[in-house]
């Protein structure tokens, strides 16, 4: 039987992962980011994804403190947990965006006028999601025979590279059709940490019962 500590980040897993994918799949579909920016689901849906990110960068701490993994997982571990907080704070600036939206609606954006909080999310987004990416699919494939497993570890990998790709791709580049990879990253990412908390791990001892230090 696992200590409560090992149960607790498999439900922050579990509920960071459904919290993440509800709020994306209310994501606005508007044509525009004006049309997103003032649509009532925009704050809800972002909230919904904050909140996940939130429980999943706690359930990663949690992990990081409950079991023993190797060093080379340990270091994709610690690397995931610090972009996941820098993530966490750039969905909160994410969802924060709709402040902006009148002044968009003017063409402040196009004129280079003040649309902060917009501008720094999309920026910050930009420089955060692709690093993250990388860290989240190391992890991933080092640690899936302890943490998930190699069934389930092609599903993180895939949305963690659409999520990383995106910005650049749809953005940045504003190339066409690329949009479908948010989306795409959503599912997938949300859809691996739900099934890695609810999958049996190998490795079930504890640091506290191993004597390994936290």
């Amino acid at each position: 039987m696992e200590s409560a500590r090992p149960v607790l980040w498999r439900t922050l897993f579990v509920m960071g992962g459904l919290l993440y994918f509800v709020g994306a799949f209310y994501h606005p579909r508007g044509m525009t980011m004006t049309d997103m920016l003032v649509d009532p689901a925009w704050l809800p849906s972002h909230a919904g994804v904050f909140v996940g990110l939130l429980a999943m960068t706690a359930g990663l701490m949690l992990v990081r403190r409950s079991f023993r993994i190797s060093p080379t997982v340990g270091r994709w571990l610690l690397a995931t947990i610090v972009l996941a907080v820098l993530e966490t704070i750039e969905m909160g600036l994410h969802a924060m965006a709709y402040v902006d939206a009148d002044a968009l609606a003017r063409g402040a954006l196009e004129a280079g006028l003040s649309t902060p909080v917009l501008s720094v999310h999309l920026w910050f987004a930009t420089l955060v999601y692709t690093p993250f990416a990388v860290a989240l699919i190391g992890l991933i494939w080092t640690g899936q025979r302890s943490l998930g497993s190699p069934w389930i570890g092609w599903l993180g990998i895939t949305g963690a590279a659409a999520h990383g790709s995106v910005m650049w791709l749809a953005i940045v580049l504003g190339i066409p059709g690329t949009g479908i990879l948010f989306p795409i990253a959503a599912l997938a990412v949300s859809l691996w940490f739900v099934l890695a908390g609810a999958w049996p791990t190998r490795t079930r001892v504890p640091l506290a019962a191993s004597g390994m230090p936290h």
